[in-house]
């Protein structure tokens, strides 16, 4: 690793308090009684498709224990089932139902019209900074 300069603290300081605070407002939002994990877990099986626990697990940085627990809450909540891996009869495998997905649906719609009503306080020169800065925060998500 490099050595940081002083600038470079500061900058990466500044946008992990002002990402830190976007998410907590934006998980303020709605009435749901999902964690942030329960959500994450939701929003990992809905990009990535039906998965085995242990891929749960390793895709949200959770030991399996933990991940078996986040399972069986969103399963007692109807939000996913499992279904019988084809590749492997003896596994399962870990998919939204109809309430997951809308359930998750409902949730980033609220997000989406939050983080709409925070840009729609910006200038447009600040709003189009923000738009230039999206390629960048996109892909330092991705890594």
């Amino acid at each position: 690793m490099s050595v940081l300069s002083p600038t470079e603290i500061t900058d990466a300081a500044r946008l992990r308090l002002a990402l830190s605070r976007v998410v907590r407002a934006l998980r303020r939002q709605g009435v749901s009684t999902l964690s942030a994990t329960q959500v994450s877990a939701l929003s990992t099986i809905e990009d990535l498709g039906p998965l085995r626990i242990s891929a749960i697990a390793a895709q949200e940085s959770l030991g399996a224990p933990a991940a078996t627990r986040v399972v069986a809450d969103l399963e007692a909540h109807g939000l996913v089932e499992r279904a019988i891996d084809p590749l492997d009869k003896r596994a399962s495998l870990i998919q939204l139902t109809a309430l997951g997905r809308a359930t998750i649906s409902d949730l980033w719609s609220q997000r989406t019209l939050e983080i709409n009503r925070m840009l729609e306080k910006l200038t447009p020169a600040e709003r189009a900074t923000i738009d230039a800065a999206l390629p960048a925060l996109e892909k330092i998500a991705r890594d």
